[in-house]
């Protein structure tokens, strides 16, 4: 019986209406230190642990290898399992926040491995790379930030070796109203008060784009190798140069 509870409840999730709304683009980066602590203390809920497994969990099925660059790395959680799961990549973070880029340098010390990860200053549109020196490319969470997507685009395909892989993962806008509503409700319970006040998570979700519009942002650029995976309230997408 509980089973076909579940089963019922999921279709039931499954089968509400996507939410329709224009975007609203949001900020990039960080407004203050207090606002990069209140992002730290929401990185380690139980719902970004599951997001960063997910993420590994699909890395795990690239033949990584040479240099991988975390862009827009936030306070280091991700690099940092990335670094424990593939020991033998050269690994870099970019972020456009200084204050959050001290705090991933803090937490890569306590762990040991600031000789195997190094940390820029830099953002998608100017990306602090030569060309073709870059083998795989994640960014995860930050793709809605990104004031001229087109743009970075273009910069991530020019530090893209040949064959080298950009990986995104985001939100996307028209999730299942269910999420809007449970998103809504853990803000009210868990996030922040300094979050609250700029609007976020919500704000982030609001801003992401749909699977039609990242498209057409896609062939604006020189990527032509494209697949994107569609889920609940998220989506991967994959480009290779």
């Amino acid at each position: 019986m509980l089973i076909i509870g579940i089963l019922i409840i999921l279709i039931l999730i499954f089968s509400l209406p996507r939410k329709k709304n224009l975007r609203k683009p949001s900020f990039e980066g960080f407004d203050s230190p207090e606002v990069a602590a209140a992002f730290e203390k929401m990185t380690n809920f139980l719902p970004f642990k599951i997001l960063r497994r997910r993420i590994l969990s699909e890395l795990k099925k690239y033949n990584l290898k040479g240099k991988l660059v975390d862009l827009g790395c936030g306070s280091g959680n991700l690099i940092i399992q990335i670094a424990n799961n593939f020991p033998n990549l050269d690994l870099k973070g970019v972020d456009i926040s200084s204050d959050v880029l001290e705090l991933a340098k803090k937490r890569v010390l306590e762990n040991n491995l600031n000789k195997k990860i190094e940390f820029k200053i830099g953002s998608a549109a100017d990306f602090p790379f030569s060309d073709n020196s870059i083998d795989f490319i994640i960014s995860t969470l930050s793709l809605h930030h990104w004031q001229e997507p087109t743009k970075a685009l273009s910069e991530i395909f020019r530090v893209l070796k040949q064959n080298g892989i950009f990986l995104i993962f985001d939100f996307r806008r028209d999730a299942r109203k269910f999420f809007y509503g449970l998103l809504k409700f853990v803000t009210k319970v868990v996030v922040p008060k300094v979050l609250k006040e700029i609007n976020e998570p919500i704000g982030s979700l609001q801003a992401g784009y749909t699977p039609t519009e990242i498209r057409r942002i896609i062939s604006q650029t020189s990527f032509d190798n494209i697949e994107i995976d569609l889920y609940l309230a998220w989506m991967f997408i994959k480009m290779k140069k």
